[in-house]
């Protein structure tokens, strides 16, 4: 059956053993589909996603440039420039994905990318400049209301940015980064008991969200509770080892 396994059984394998928590495996897997599709979308996500929970995201940029350097494709850009960014080549990702963003026909999830880096980064003024894009590739888009908020947050706009993701959960109730925005507004706006409402909706849809985890923590800190703020960062930190709010949290709560 492995002998004779098509590339999209191989994907399917590997998103079952992710799903598991399996990740050396679901790698593994996701390597051999990408080998004998390296075009696949699902594939190159896939990878991408289970390199970077497993750091291995040098290992995975190898294979994604070598394996698709005969088949370029946007998808491919995307792969590269999520891999370069966890890798630690920041400026590289931007560029890569820079060029993904603007390649015709416009494709969302490339602006995406960008929108994200520019948002991880701070960099409001860059990040408002690809939402306009987005605004016009995929105005309607969960991910385009998102990076609208993050905008709005990053400007000191709680309030709209609180707007903006609630307009995202309405174009995609399973966004989870939508539900991560929203705490983070209502943890501006003095609403801790939503915040953590939204934080751990967020977790309900994407359970391996580092970022969800430290925010519960802090409110957990900042009610009080530190035995519960303590194992949510520890659970942050097993998803992130270098995240560090996490740390800081962590650090603050055992003093």
């Amino acid at each position: 059956a492995k002998a004779s396994a098509s590339a999209e059984q191989w994907r399917m394998r590997a998103d079952m053993m992710a799903r598991s928590d399996a990740y050396a495996m679901a790698y593994d897997d996701y390597v051999r589909a990408l080998k004998l599709d390296p075009s696949s979308q699902p594939t190159l996500e896939g990878l991408t996603r289970t390199a970077v929970l497993t750091s291995r995201a040098q290992d995975a940029l190898g294979w994604v440039r070598s394996l698709t350097a005969e088949h370029p494709s946007v998808f491919a850009r995307i792969a590269t420039s999520k891999l370069l960014a966890a890798a630690g080549f920041r400026a590289d990702a931007v560029q890569v994905a820079q060029e993904a963003c603007n390649a015709e026909p416009r494709t969302a999830a490339a602006c995406d990318q960008l929108a994200s880096l520019h948002a991880d980064a701070g960099n409001r003024g860059a990040l408002e400049a690809v939402v306009q894009t987005l605004e016009t590739v995929a105005p309607g888009r969960a991910s385009t209301h998102y990076y609208a908020a993050a905008a709005a947050f990053l400007a000191g706009d709680a309030q709209t940015a609180l707007a903006r993701a609630r307009q995202a959960i309405a174009a995609d109730a399973k966004y989870a980064a939508a539900y991560d925005m929203a705490g983070a507004a209502h943890t501006k706006l003095g609403q801790p008991d939503l915040a953590r409402q939204a934080f751990q909706t967020s977790l309900q849809f994407d359970p391996h969200d580092s970022t969800a985890y430290t925010n519960l923590g802090l409110l957990a800190l900042a009610a009080g509770r530190r035995d519960e703020a303590i194992d949510y960062f520890a659970e942050a930190l097993w998803l992130t080892p270098d995240a560090d709010a996490a740390r800081r949290g962590l650090d603050e709560a055992r003093r």
